[in-house]
């Protein structure tokens, strides 16, 4: 029998029983085998452990395209030793992602640049990781869309930020909302209450959630009572980051 044919026979097989990768790198899979004197346990193992592995790796990697989270925003990349501020040990216990399974909601709240966002989209890719579905967003930018949205009688947009495992809402604060928009940001946060984990980052204290939702004491506390009924509040008090860069960068010129 041909080696060549048999081996195109078997790739054909695979592609047909739905393997989409290890086909093209069979010779290379059996070479090793051969080299390393697997039995055909081991082999059938290893061509099984390879498919397994870059389906995985096509999943995260489309996963966190679509995601709109920035790769540079990883937790390893995050600096503890120089904000202190952060209970590192609570961020630890968040980057099991069990709150995503538990569909629990985090609040970083802290002054601008102390890398409220860096933890947050960290999380984000983290729990793309561990196989959850993660959508990123800025405040304003849900807001703009839910506007656009409810005009032009979609809801393409509102679904994926009501669908996603996780949503993560950026810089909340920066701007008040008026009625009209708080009421959208709440339609959000109660749609999802127990049924997904939302991460907020938010440069105000939750006392100051009233005055940064149009004025609306009885809103806001409708929307605080729904996120922080099964949440963790990382509360950050420390320096910018990006004072400490621009310090550096002035120190060297």
């Amino acid at each position: 029998m041909n080696a060549g044919s048999s081996l195109d026979r078997s790739k054909t097989l695979m592609r047909t029983l739905g393997f989409e990768f290890t086909p093209d790198r069979l010779p290379e899979l059996l070479e090793t085998s051969v080299r390393e004197e697997h039995t055909l346990q081991e082999f059938l193992e290893h061509v099984l452990h390879q498919e397994r592995q870059a389906r995985e790796e096509r999943r995260i990697k489309t996963a966190l395209k679509l995601s709109g989270l920035s790769l540079a925003k990883t937790l390893d990349d995050y600096d503890f030793t120089f904000q202190r501020g952060v209970d590192k040990n609570q961020i630890d216990l968040l980057t099991t992602t069990e709150f995503a399974k538990r569909k629990e909601n985090i609040l970083f709240l802290g002054p601008p640049g102390v890398g409220k966002s860096h933890l947050a989209q960290g999380l984000g890719i983290r729990a793309i990781q561990n196989g959850f579905s993660v959508t990123f967003t800025t405040a304003d930018h849900l807001i703009d869309t839910m506007r656009r949205d409810e005009l032009h009688g979609r809801t393409t947009h509102r679904r994926k930020f009501m669908s996603a495992a996780v949503l993560i809402i950026d810089e909340l604060g920066f701007q008040t909302l008026d009625r009209s928009d708080a009421h959208r940001l709440f339609k959000v946060i109660s749609y999802r209450y127990e049924k997904g984990a939302t991460i907020i980052t938010s440069n105000k204290s939750i006392s100051q959630w009233p005055d940064m939702l149009a004025g609306d004491e009885i809103l806001a506390t409708a929307i605080l009572d729904r996120l922080l009924h099964h949440c963790h509040v990382v509360n950050i008090d420390g320096k910018s980051f990006r004072l400490k860069e621009m310090e550096a960068k002035a120190a060297t010129q």
